[in-house]
């Protein structure tokens, strides 16, 4: 199955939308009664999904992909087209993909509309529905144990770079705050083949799929994470302020020369300030940061090359290998060679 096979796949009507589309009242089908449920302030009634009721119901309906299905942690559904969906909470993260059209959701009790390239990720407990939807509303679901999204995510991405540490923590803050996140990735090719590319092994699966399938999850968070710090970037500007984000990039593009100095001519700061900026937006010093990227690389360059350490120590900016030897081991409680050797 290519990609264009794929697009066609998703515009298919399946037996569910079919029996939604002969039948408006919608198919007999008992599919959130299998869920506890309770009411809410409203006198409404919240389904309580599950991620393991969910997952066995895929097994059941998919039998072609039960052994691919059988213990992930991670789920790709379409959303049924013309289906009734009740409010209902869960106990995964979600994360909804506007693949072609236009989906409204109520989160909360508010009325949120995505667009085609939107993204909105919601967490566990969150209380919401998907509205009516048409021929051309493709919603793509992604269904994620919390220790997939936090584990084999976020701690994967923020763990080599200062700006996507940032990124994460922001994004955990606000996550934690508002309980869900929105994304605008329109005319994003690349994050469409990635999802392409994700669907392609789901439907049909093969050995290595589910490390293909993760290795594309990273890719579609990169670009989530890009598109959330070109936004925050964007609303500092405008507002007249300077956004971390940009100083934390200049920093790790240049960690192995610059100075605190040459930062704050560069972001018209008086250095003192800058320090303290820094310090309160990420809660770690300029030295530390520097310091971090710098021991960061040369893990780097000590798992994957042969590079001499002397050698390695000047390219990340220590001229002096004694001091680096002295930092390396007080971050790894080893020396370089070490470090290199267990590696290996």
């Amino acid at each position: 199955m290519d990609k264009a096979q794929i697009r066609e796949k998703l515009f298919t009507h399946t037996v569910t939308e079919k029996l939604y589309l002969q039948n408006t009242d919608g198919p007999p089908s008992d599919f959130f009664e299998n869920f506890d449920s309770y009411l809410n302030e409203d006198a409404d009634r919240v389904y309580r999904y599950t991620f393991e009721k969910i997952l066995k119901s895929a097994e059941e309906r998919q039998k072609e992909r039960a052994a691919f299905i059988e213990g992930s942690q991670l789920l790709l559904l379409k959303h049924a087209r013309f289906s009734y969906t009740p409010l209902h909470v869960h106990d995964f993260i979600e994360m909804n993909y506007v693949y072609s059209g236009n989906i409204d959701i109520i989160i909360d009790g508010t009325e949120i509309s995505l667009k085609e390239g939107d993204f909105c990720i919601l967490d566990t407990g969150v209380c919401h529905r998907i509205l009516d939807t048409g021929e051309n509303d493709i919603l793509i679901n992604f269904l994620m144990r919390k220790e997939y999204f936090s584990t084999h995510m976020l701690s994967r991405l923020a763990s080599n770079s200062i700006i996507t540490q940032f990124a994460v923590n922001a994004l955990s803050k606000t996550q934690k705050h508002d309980r869900y996140l929105l994304f605008n990735t329109t005319n994003s090719e690349f994050l469409i083949d990635a999802i392409e590319g994700m669907l392609v092994n789901y439907y049909e699966p093969s050995s290595y799929s589910k490390d293909v399938t993760d290795a594309y999850m990273i890719i579609l968070f990169s670009e989530l994470l890009k598109a959330f710090q070109q936004k925050q970037s964007s609303e500092h500007r405008k507002a007249d302020h300077s956004y971390i984000g940009d100083i934390l990039l200049f920093i790790e593009k240049n960690y192995q020369d610059c100075s605190l100095q040459q930062i704050a001519d560069t972001f018209k700061f008086n250095p003192s300030y800058l320090s303290r900026f820094i310090k309160s937006q990420t809660g770690k010093s300029y030295v530390a940061l520097v310091q971090e990227l710098r021991l960061n690389n040369a893990c780097i360059l000590l798992k994957n090359t042969d590079t001499p350490i002397e050698s390695i120590s000047e390219q990340i900016g220590y001229q002096n290998v004694t001091f680096f030897y002295q930092k390396f081991k007080q971050a790894h409680d080893m020396t370089p060679h070490e470090y290199r050797m267990s590696s290996n």
